[in-house]
C-alpha cells in the first residue's frame, strides 16, 4: 500500500505543473479576450457617437440655414400688396465695377413738421398706435429720442436703402439742441432727423443751400458737428479751411465717385470774411477748376445745385447754361433741388451727362400739393470693356409728402400708392409727373415702385 501510493503521489507530482500552466493560459486567454471585446464595443461607441455627432452637426447645420432663411421675412409686407413680391427679404449685393446710387430731394424740415415729430404729441402717439395697427412693429419708433422722424420715413424706406449709395439734399440745418428748433425764415432742425435719415440708408448730404447760414457760422457749425457725431458725410458746406480741401469721394466696387454741391446764395446773409468754406456758392470759373481738380482723383464727378426759380416747373437760362457747362466739364451726373417743385430729367452731351433739374422735396411741410411732390432717382455707373465710366438705367420714382398742419401726420410715401394713402387726386398727380418728367426725354424708366427687398420693381402698379 505505502508503496502504491508512493508511486501515485510521484505521478500526480508529475501533472501538476503543466496543469498550473494550463489554467493559467487559459484565464490569460479568457481575460485577453474580455478585454479586446470591450475595447472593440469601445471604439465601436465612439465611432458610432462620432458619426452621430457629425450626423447632429449636420442636421444643426441644416436647422441653422433653415433658421437664416426663416429669419429673413418680407419686412412689412403689407406695404408690398399688389406687386411682384419675393419669396424672402434679399437684401443689396453689391456688384464689382458698378455702384447703383439713388437720390432724393430736400429735406425742408419747417417747425411744423419737428412739432410733429415730438414724441410726446398728441399726433405722433396716434400716429404709432395707427402703424402699429397696420403692420409695422415697435423698431419702427424711437420714443427714447425727443424727437422721432423714423414713422415719416417709415414707408419709403425699403426704396432708399436699395443701392449702393444713397444721396439727399439737407436744405436745411440741423444744429439742435445748440440752436433751437425753428422754422421759416430760419430754418433749424432737430439733431434727430440726421439718424432717421441715416437709418433709411442715406450715406451722404448735400448741404450748399439758401438755408445753410439761416444761423450763421454758428449754425454751419453745429449742424455739421451733429453730422460727423452721427457719421454721415456731407459736401458743399464745411466747418473750416481743411475741411473744404478735402475732397468729397466714395470707394466702391471699384469705382470712386466724386462729390460737389454750390448755391445761388444765402438769402441775403452775407458770408462771414474769412470764413467762405462755410457754403460754396455757383461761380462757374471756380466750379470748372474744382472739378477738374476733383476728376484727377475719382471716375466720375457728380455735381448737386442749388439753383431754379422757386415754384418753377421748368428750367430757365441760368440752369441750361450751367448744366451745359458742367456737363462740358465732364460731370456725370447733376442733381438740382431748391424750387420745390419738380422739374423734368434731361441727358446732355449725347447721354454722357445725365440730370435732373429739381427732385423737389423729399420730406416738407409745404402746403400745397405740387410742393409735395417728390422723386428718386436711380442711376448705375458702370465701367465698361474699355474702361470708361458709362451711365445706365436711369429711373425714377414719383413720392409724395403727406401731412396737414396740427392734423396729420408728414410721411413720404410712393405717390402710386395713392389709394392705401388717401392722396388726394392721386391719379392725377400720378399722370401730371409723368408728363412733367418726361418733358425733355422718355429715355428713363418712369416707375411706381423701384426694388426693394422685399419686392420686385413695378413699372404701373397702384395701391
Amino acid at each position: 500500500m505505502k508503496s502504491s501510493q508512493k508511486n501515485y503521489s510521484h505521478k500526480w507530482k508529475y501533472f501538476t505543473v503543466p496543469l498550473f500552466f494550463l489554467l493559467a493560459l487559459l484565464l490569460a486567454i479568457f481575460f485577453l479576450t474580455k478585454y479586446f471585446k470591450n475595447h472593440q464595443l469601445v471604439s465601436s461607441t465612439n465611432q458610432s457617437e462620432a458619426v452621430s455627432t457629425a450626423t447632429n452637426s449636420q442636421t444643426e447645420a441644416a436647422i441653422v440655414s433653415e433658421t437664416t432663411i426663416e429669419q429673413l421675412p418680407l419686412e412689412n409686407e403689407f406695404l408690398f400688396e399688389g406687386l411682384d413680391k419675393k419669396e424672402q427679404s434679399e437684401p443689396y449685393v453689391p456688384t464689382e465695377n458698378k455702384i447703383t446710387l439713388r437720390s432724393v430731394g430736400d429735406i425742408l424740415i419747417h417747425d411744423r413738421v419737428s412739432f410733429m415729430a415730438d414724441t410726446q404729441s398728441e399726433i405722433y402717439q396716434n400716429k404709432k398706435v395707427k402703424m402699429l395697427d397696420e403692420g409695422f412693429d415697435s423698431d419702427a419708433f424711437n420714443e427714447e429720442l425727443d424727437y422721432d422722424f423714423a414713422p415719416m420715413l417709415a414707408y419709403i424706406k425699403p426704396y432708399i436703402e436699395y443701392a449702393d449709395i444713397s444721396v439727399a439734399n439737407m436744405e436745411v440745418i440741423a444744429g439742435h439742441p445748440t440752436i433751437p428748433v425753428s422754422g421759416y425764415p430760419s430754418f433749424n432742425a432737430p439733431q434727430e432727423i440726421l439718424p432717421a435719415l441715416k437709418d433709411i440708408g442715406i450715406d451722404i448730404l448735400s448741404n450748399a443751400t439758401n438755408h445753410t447760414l439761416d444761423w450763421s457760422s454758428e449754425g454751419v457749425q453745429a449742424s455739421l458737428s451733429n453730422m460727423n457725431e452721427y457719421g454721415l458725410m456731407y459736401y458743399g458746406s464745411f466747418d473750416s479751411w481743411e475741411d473744404y480741401q478735402t475732397p468729397r469721394i466714395i470707394d466702391k466696387n471699384g469705382i470712386k465717385l466724386g462729390f460737389l454741391a454750390y448755391s445761388y446764395g444765402t438769402n441775403g446773409i452775407p458770408v462771414p470774411v474769412g470764413e467762405e468754406y462755410l457754403v460754396n456758392l455757383i461761380d462757374l470759373p471756380v466750379m470748372l477748376k474744382e472739378v477738374e481738380q476733383l476728376q484727377k482723383e475719382v471716375d466720375a464727378v457728380i455735381v448737386s445745385l442749388q439753383l431754379g426759380g422757386e415754384y418753377d416747373t421748368l428750367p430757365n437760362d441760368e440752369q441750361f447754361y450751367i448744366y451745359q457747362a458742367l456737363s462740358d466739364a465732364g460731370v456725370k451726373l447733376i442733381l438740382g433741388g431748391h424750387p420745390h417743385c419738380l422739374q423734368p430729367y434731361d441727358w446732355y452731351n449725347e447721354g454722357q451727362t445725365f440730370a435732373i433739374y429739381s427732385q423737389a422735396s423729399f420730406l416738407t411741410g409745404q402746403r400745397e400739393l405740387d410742393n409735395k411732390l417728390g422723386g428718386i432717382t436711380e442711376i448705375s455707373f458702370v465701367r465698361n470693356e474699355q474702361g470708361e465710366i458709362v451711365l445706365e438705367n436711369p429711373k425714377f420714382m414719383p413720392v409724395f409728402s403727406l401731412g396737414v398742419e396740427n392734423e396729420k401726420m408728414y410721411q413720404t410715401v410712393p405717390l402710386a400708392d395713392f389709394d392705401f394713402q388717401e392722396i388726394p387726386d392721386g391719379q392725377l398727380w400720378w399722370d401730371t409727373s409723368k408728363e412733367r418728367m418726361e418733358y425733355y426725354t422718355e429715355e428713363v424708366d418712369f416707375v411706381s415702385h423701384l426694388e426693394t427687398n422685399s419686392s420686385h420693381e413695378a413699372k404701373a402698379t397702384f395701391q
